[in-house]
């Protein structure tokens, strides 16, 4: 064996001891220093989520996150309710809960409104673009659209009257924003006002603009059928204009003219209106009508009906009737006082929307109609001159005149209507 050998393997196994040696006695330093930096860190750790900075940035963190998923939540539902706009089974109540996103759905409300299925769509259309208007999510021309679309006016006359007829003919026009709401979360009729005239009536004083008054507007006017020499037709033509009350954009607007034809026709008789009699309908209208002593209110005060200058009557009875009826009242009151001669005429009763379908569809009689009776044609004063307690009763005469002035009218019942005696009191003035 070589002597270099032997020396080589006992200096490597003393190296090797050696660096053993040198290992383990740095091994215990070492671990010492690498836990005391462990240590360290999560001391450093600990110290820096106790910081107010820390707690600071992770409210704000979490306030973020929350935020941003309740917008994403209510921009989701926002989406969702406008889509259902679109679909023919919407309700009206889903319709208006969509102004509680906003104005993400106006277009969409603006079309429902503009375009509707059904008219009870249409008004809940209108009402949610009128709570965004109360809530100033609109601009001014938004909010005019809304009035000009919106805008509806009603006429309640006829469209032919006899050319015969001489009397003055009433004519009623109704208009506004019909979807409004005195009670609702928008805006309330009273926040518009309205001013109003009528041309083609030839009447100077329909011409000049009303005084602004708030709330839906209706107007009542006659005509004189004598004043138009012509059969016509005839055009009338209600102008109005509307501005807003104590709301946050100020306008006034003029609405466009919507007109009414009417004509008088030389073929059409007065007397058309009267129905064919007939016993049976006679017998039921003979006892649908009765005359009926009035109560005393319920603080016992009294009420009177002048006769003339010097007699009245203390809480005059009243006509009861039973509906629905066979036909159509276009009616003339004369009074009968017993053992007085003569009947005085007292007013006019008008019944229309009866006959003989809506008899026989109705299952349940409708509640009675009271009609007061008056005013009274002065009664000669021979007549009655003294006070005391009297037997009256009522006779009912058909007016057909009088039955074209009321649109709804269709059928008169002809003949002429008797009711029993009733006690009533005669007191001085």
């Amino acid at each position: 064996m070589q002597p270099g050998s032997k020396t080589s393997g006992v200096g490597d196994a003393e190296r090797g001891r050696s660096e053993s040696n040198s290992d383990s006695g740095l091994a215990p330093g070492s671990r010492k220093g690498r836990s005391r930096s462990r240590r360290n860190a999560l001391a450093e750790s600990r110290n820096w989520l106790s910081e107010p900075r820390t707690t600071v940035l992770v409210v704000l963190g979490g306030v973020v996150l929350l935020g941003g998923g309740r917008k994403l939540l209510h921009a989701w539902k926002a989406r969702k309710a406008v889509a259902r706009l679109s679909e023919p089974d919407i309700t009206p109540r889903e319709i208006e809960s969509v102004a509680q996103f906003g104005r993400s759905g106006l277009p969409e409300l603006f079309r429902t409104f503009g375009e509707p299925p059904s008219a009870s769509l249409r008004d809940a259309a209108g009402r949610a673009i009128s709570v965004l208007w109360a809530h100033d999510q609109l601009i001014a021309e938004e909010e005019q659209a809304l009035v000009r679309r919106g805008y509806t006016v009603e006429w309640i006359a006829r469209r032919r009257y006899p050319r015969a007829l001489r009397g003055e003919i009433p004519i009623r026009a109704t208009y506004g924003l019909p979807f409004l709401l005195a009670d609702g979360p928008g805006i309330k009729p009273a926040d518009l006002e309205w001013s109003h005239r009528i041309t083609g009536a030839r009447r100077a004083a329909l011409e000049e603009y009303s005084a602004w008054t708030p709330g839906a507007g209706n107007v009542d006017f006659t005509i004189v059928p004598s004043d138009f020499d012509t059969s016509g037709p005839h055009r009338l033509a209600l102008q109005t204009r509307v501005r807003t009350r104590g709301l946050t954009d100020t306008w006034q607007i003029d609405l466009p003219h919507l007109p009414f034809s009417f004509e008088f026709d030389s073929r059409l008789e007065i007397r058309s209106l009267l129905a064919l009699p007939d016993e049976h309908r006679a017998e039921m209208i003979a006892r649908s009508i009765r005359l009926e002593s009035q109560q005393l209110s319920s603080d016992d005060r009294s009420s009177f009906l002048a006769l003339n200058q010097e007699m009245m009557i203390r809480n005059p009875a009243q006509v009861v009737i039973a509906t629905p009826l066979p036909c159509d009242l276009a009616h003339q009151i004369f009074l009968e006082f017993d053992q007085v001669p003569g009947r005085f005429p007292a007013g006019l009763i008008l019944l229309s929307g009866q006959g003989d379908s809506r008899s026989e569809a109705s299952e349940t009689p409708a509640a009675p109609r009271r009609f007061p009776i008056g005013p009274v044609e002065p009664i000669p004063r021979e007549a009655i001159d003294q006070p005391g307690s009297r037997r009256l009763r009522v006779w009912l005469e058909p007016d057909p005149d009088r039955g074209w002035t009321d649109p709804d009218v269709r059928s008169i019942w002809p003949g002429i209507i008797e009711t029993g005696w009733v006690n009533i009191e005669i007191v001085r003035r």
